[in-house]
């Protein structure tokens, strides 16, 4: 099942409870190679932080916090909270891998204005009930606590957010510990407090309630249902009855591009065959992939010939701490050579201008002419962003949901490094190119995500009804403009 495999691949590559006393010396060292790392390679380390603020923290840790650590958890709290002032969606500090998964915290969450509610039916507890603490730490402490671990570009909270609920019960363990069970205090959605012991379960049984989850909006999968394929990257179509509405969902840009161009050519006959008047593509669930793919759709939907960089950067033409690699995508002397051949050297930076994808940015000779609007959520990241950006930049499509993952100025990715630290075994995975994006408004602040032109956001009345707000809204947007 799609969910639990998710849920295994996330734990399975991220958590440990190995609490393997490090010397002084080890600590050290591990922090000494996550500095250089971040120092010598990361293209945007000074644009969210100053570099006076990352000297402060610096010296800090170094004649304060390292002192307290202990053993390689120790490490990872400490390494994630310096992390998270990168303020960058790719850069990630992960957990060493784990032999064996211990119980953890059970009940499934949704977050709707920075609160924390039950997502299921489950434990007696009903679903839209709000969480008012655990083990006696309170709701927006708790929030507060694990705010460190997930990442996101610049300031933005949404992809924080999304990425808490689905790994509530990991990020529970990082933080808190192996609890046998939890003590939860609880409000009803009628008001009423009570209090719960409620025990641990496995991964296992926590990933196969995902699918009972009511945020997973049960409102139109009877529509869908026929029409989705088993690969969960893939894109399908479904048609709302009486409306002349499309309704395209693509999760992923991750698969390969002809299969993506091949479905993509399947679901625009389907589209023109319902004569659909109105299409409504949801991208809430992309957390990115092949560019490619973004762009192929985007052709798709724009009238004219876009533009998505209009720079691209590295600080190095070495990889830092090569050492401790343990994976790259190729040669980066070569990745060097072949991309940044043409780039210009500026202030310590080779900076690219030309955009290789840019000729393939113009319409489709059969593109839809009709109303298109885009859903967008927390966890549209990477080249779901960048279809969401291109998607902004046209004045006739407009978007609906909240605040992408993914930054709006820029973001760093492109190539990806993943490292090993040599004693604590943390894995810290670490992108090379800096991206400086295309826009129109320029009236948003740096390090927000790609703003919708409609914030709506999922009330607690739809989580509890398993009512999809969004499209919700944005079917009666079309049905007012008739």
């Amino acid at each position: 099942m799609k969910i639990i495999g998710l849920l295994l691949g996330s734990l399975l590559s991220l958590a440990s409870l190995a609490q393997k006393t490090l010397t002084p010396q080890q600590i050290q060292q591990d922090y000494q190679v996550f500095k250089n790392i971040l120092t010598q390679g990361h293209p945007s380390l000074y644009v969210f932080t100053s570099r006076a603020d990352w000297e402060q923290l610096f010296q800090q840790f170094e004649q304060e916090e390292i002192k307290t650590l202990k053993t390689a958890p120790d490490l990872f709290r400490a390494l994630s909270k310096l992390a998270d002032r990168v303020k960058d969606g790719h850069f990630r500090v992960q957990h060493p891998v784990m032999k064996k998964v211990p119980p953890l915290f059970p009940i499934l969450v949704k977050i709707i204005d920075k609160k924390l509610y039950v997502d299921t039916d489950d434990f007696g507890i009903p679903v839209g009930s709000t969480i008012v603490s655990v083990n006696k730490i309170n709701d927006q402490e708790l929030l507060q606590r694990l705010l460190k671990y997930p990442t996101s570009d610049g300031y933005n909270l949404t992809k924080k957010y999304r990425q808490i609920e689905n790994e509530f019960g990991i990020l529970c363990l990082y933080e808190l510990g192996y609890q046998k069970e939890f003590k939860v205090t609880y409000q009803t959605p009628d008001g009423t407090r009570k209090t719960q012991t409620v025990p641990s379960q496995s991964f296992q049984s926590i990933g196969q309630r995902f699918p009972k989850k009511n945020s997973w909006f049960k409102e139109y999968c009877h529509l869908s249902a026929k029409n989705r394929p088993k690969d969960p990257r893939m894109p399908y179509v479904y048609f709302m009855p009486n409306t002349k509405t499309a309704v395209l969902t693509v999760n992923s840009f991750a698969l390969d591009p002809k299969a993506f161009k091949s479905q993509l050519v399947s679901i625009q006959k389907q589209i023109r065959k319902k004569k659909a008047k109105n299409l409504v593509i949801d991208v809430r669930q992309n957390d990115g992939g092949y560019r490619a793919n973004a762009i192929a759709l985007l052709t798709y939907i724009l009238p004219k010939p876009f533009k998505q960089r209009i720079s691209e950067n590295i600080i190095t033409q070495t990889l830092p701490e090569s050492q401790y690699i343990a994976h790259t995508m190729s040669d980066y002397d070569k990745f060097v050579k072949m991309y940044f051949g043409p780039a210009k050297k500026l202030d310590q930076r080779w900076v690219l201008t030309v955009d290789r994808a840019e000729p393939m940015m113009q319409p489709q000779k059969k593109r839809f002419k009709g109303k298109v609007y885009v859903l967008i959520g927390g966890k549209t990241f990477s080249a779901g962003v960048a279809f969401a950006l291109s998607a902004k930049n046209d004045a006739n499509v407009q978007l609906i949901g909240e605040e992408t993952g993914g930054g709006y100025y820029l973001h760093t990715g492109q190539y990806p490094v993943l490292y090993k630290l040599p004693n604590s075994r943390i894995w810290v995975n670490m992108s090379m190119v800096q991206v400086n994006k295309f826009v129109k408004d320029k009236t948003a602040p740096l390090g927000k995500g790609v703003l919708p032109d409609h914030a709506i956001e999922l009330t607690p009345e739809d989580l509890i009804k398993s009512k999809d707000t969004q499209l919700n809204y944005t079917l009666q947007l079309i049905e007012k403009k008739k």
